[in-house]
């Protein structure tokens, strides 16, 4: 059995967004199994392209290729999943059904042939998990990703990417506005993390929502390597956030125990995908992936400086 841990520094681009990226940048509704033909699915497919060689841009400029990896979908991206397995860089992929409220696995009672059919390196979940989310709720999505770390830590072939969100859900929660995430957020995801370790589920690398306050980024590591978990990994997410916030959690986390890198994607890609979007042509595109490429290779100057 695999032990677990994530034992290298790790500066993910993630573009994995299904439901959110064909509705936000294509204006097309419902799920995209259903919503997408196949003229729009290439449309989508070369949109993730360009993300894709924004990143292959900012390690020509510099990015340190071993830290560099992707969290990518399979419906749009399994051309770029080839390519990156082919220079080495590591392959994470979604296991979530897009969309969801609680749990469920996006290939059904078929995806250990999937994972084993796609090999990545690392197995992805998008969670969102509140202590007081109803008790059935999360048992029902804990059990389903019990399999998941199970089925990980029974191989040597791959890890497991636990992404937590802590949305405000109760009443108190939605009172406090903007305070939610400063003052109330950070004890939440702990009280989750704890949940979710008692119930036998052991993530290799957690990646978590950016945290305004050192002591919170430091409580939150330290759980998640509390009882002998001392090699698991935290990354950071960048929420779709500005440039300056997502840059203000780096420079929190990054100095300290138990964080490895981050996983940041819309705040580098959206708005220039958007601009080509708005009128494709060869030069577009060459623009929007030096942007994306500046955008992905400015997160990791802050961090790289940040971390000494």
């Amino acid at each position: 059995m695999k032990s677990v841990g994530y034992d290298r520094q790790l500066y993910i681009q993630p573009f994995d967004h299904r439901g959110s990226f064909t509705k936000g940048f294509f204006g097309l509704q419902g799920p995209p199994e259903i919503a997408i033909g196949h003229d729009q699915h290439s449309q989508v497919a070369d949109a993730k392209t360009l993300v894709y060689r924004g990143l292959l841009r900012a390690i020509e400029k510099g990015v340190p290729a071993e830290m560099v990896g992707i969290l990518i979908d399979t419906q749009f991206g399994s051309h770029i999943i080839a390519d990156a397995k082919s220079k080495g860089i590591p392959v994470a992929v979604c296991l979530e059904k897009s969309g969801q409220p609680v749990f469920d696995f996006e290939y059904g009672a078929a995806w250990q042939d999937h994972v084993r059919f796609v090999r990545p390196d690392i197995l992805k979940v998008l969670v969102r998990h509140h202590p007081h989310f109803d008790e059935a709720g999360r048992i029902e999505q804990m059990t389903r990703l019990k399999q998941i770390s199970d089925f990980v830590h029974a191989s040597d072939e791959f890890y497991f990417m636990f992404e937590l969100l802590v949305p405000a859900s109760t009443d108190e929660d939605k009172a406090m506005g903007a305070r939610y995430d400063v003052e109330r957020r950070p004890g939440l995801m702990i009280e989750a993390i704890r949940e979710i370790q008692n119930f036998g589920i052991e993530p290799d690398i957690w990646k978590i929502e950016g945290l305004d306050r050192e002591e919170d980024a430091r409580a939150v590591a330290a759980t998640t390597q509390a009882d002998g978990r001392d090699a698991v990994g935290n990354i950071l997410l960048g929420r779709g956030s500005d440039r300056d916030s997502v840059h203000k959690w780096l420079r929190v986390a990054a100095p300290l125990e138990g964080y490895i890198g981050f996983a940041v994607g819309r705040t580098n890609f959206k708005t220039p995908l958007q601009e080509y979007l708005a009128s494709p042509s060869a030069q577009a595109a060459e623009q929007a992936i030096e942007q994306i490429a500046d955008n992905y290779k400015g997160c990791v100057d802050v961090w790289r400086q940040a971390r000494g």
